[in-house]
């Protein structure tokens, strides 16, 4: 019961934190956000770009998945390479 409730904590605090620097538990807002940050563009250029971008890969409409997927992947590529 212990373990369960350390859980249930860590996933409170997760989403609040998410919450707090995003404004939005959506996926698809916290990479427009980010890559709007990153690029200096206006959030409505970027989420156009975005939305172009999955258009491109087939996806017309993204669900949360999707943009979980496409945001792991954008900061992935941002992180240095090993041994760099």
């Amino acid at each position: 019961m212990k373990a369960v409730l350390i859980v249930i904590g860590v996933l409170v605090v997760a989403l609040v934190a998410t919450y707090v620097r995003y404004q939005s538990l959506s996926p698809c807002d916290w990479m427009a956000q980010d890559l709007a940050a990153q690029s200096d563009l206006p959030l409505l250029v970027v989420e156009g770009r975005i939305r172009a971008n999955f258009l491109l890969e087939g996806i017309a409409d993204p669900g949360p998945y999707d943009c979980v997927f496409a945001w792991w992947k954008f900061r992935a590529e941002g992180l240095p390479k090993g041994g760099q």
